[in-house]
């Protein structure tokens, strides 16, 4: 009996469902417009930064003697919609955009009339290669800590007497970069065999100079991570240099140890809880790479160090 009771319930509740006033969470009468930034190739086939800007607008129309079926009324309202966007998107000068795909995003029938009626959604995508910031004077670096304090450093660098040019960025944040680039994360068992973790987060801090940079990182304990360079010439001398969190330390200095070939190259840092970012860099003279995609490890530590994007500048 009570279990008649619970299933006759349920029925009622569902019944309130379809039939209530069959207005979905997500219509509204506005356009909406939101943005994602991405990195993808560019035209060039170069790895650049987008700025995805996605436009939607919903339409109602309702069966009548005109519009006899329930699909008849989604495809009369997503035309409703489509034009709604295609008026909004000229208006505000975004005419390359009508030459996007126009996507059915979700739809919902309304069956609290006699007759019922389909709500529809329509998004346009306008993707966009983001704008480069003109590019500085070239920066002057005769020490490590000078390049290690810059938050862009640009694409072409002094550093002492040597003209570096960026040839690859690493980002930890697009899946495509990651994917490219090969990396991959090692995890291994510890003394009393627990098996050491790492995880990924968006962080944002300051650099010395003030400037508020966010970033995604591998947050890495007893944990190697693995990654392969891309557009490099053998045998130049390279810079690899990494964008790290220097707050999270456990005294007032630590370092992180890079792997090529079984060589280890080994950068200090100094704690910064106030300005956390910082550019780890590793210097790989004239004659050690010998390969067009080497393979970089960066070793394990006992203790944590969280990884974010990566830039490689060679002496071309």
């Amino acid at each position: 009996m009570k279990k008649n009771f619970i299933i006759a319930l349920l029925f009622f509740l569902i019944s309130l469902n379809l039939f209530a006033d069959g207005i979905p969470t997500w219509y509204t009468e506005d356009i909406n417009v939101s943005e994602q930034e991405i990195s993808r190739k560019n035209s060039e086939g170069v790895y650049a930064d987008f700025i995805d800007r996605t436009f939607s607008a919903c339409s109602y129309v309702k069966v009548d003697d005109e519009i006899q079926s329930l699909e008849e009324a989604r495809t009369a309202a997503e035309k409703v919609a489509s034009e709604k966007l295609d008026s909004y998107l000229k208006a505000h000068k975004e005419n390359e955009a009508l030459k996007n795909e126009h996507i059915l995003q979700r739809w919902s029938y309304d069956y609290s009339l006699a007759n019922g009626g389909a709500y529809v959604q329509v998004q346009v995508v306008v993707k966009k290669e983001k704008p480069k910031a003109p590019e500085g004077p070239s920066v002057v670096a005769d020490t490590k800590k000078e390049l290690s304090e810059n938050p862009n450093p640009g694409r072409v660098i002094m550093y002492g007497s040597d003209r570096l040019t960026l040839v690859d960025t690493i980002k930890f944040s697009s899946e495509e970069s990651i994917e490219a680039h090969r990396v991959s994360v090692t995890t291994k068992e510890d003394a009393g065999g627990n098996l050491s973790k790492y995880s990924t987060s968006k962080s944002v801090f300051y650099y010395p100079d003030g400037t508020l940079i966010s970033d995604t990182v591998y947050n890495l304990t007893n944990t190697v991570l693995e990654f392969t360079l891309k557009n490099i010439v053998k045998g130049r001398k390279t810079l690899i240099i990494i964008r790290t969190d220097v707050s999270d330390v456990f005294s007032d200095s630590d370092e992180i140890q890079l792997s090529y070939r079984g060589h280890n190259y080994k950068s200090k840092f100094e704690k910064d809880r106030k300005n956390s970012w910082r550019n780890v860099i590793f210097e790989l003279e004239e004659g050690t790479i010998t390969e067009y995609s080497p393979q970089i490890l960066i070793e394990d530590s006992e203790k944590k160090v969280s990884i974010g994007t990566i830039f490689v500048y060679q002496k071309l």
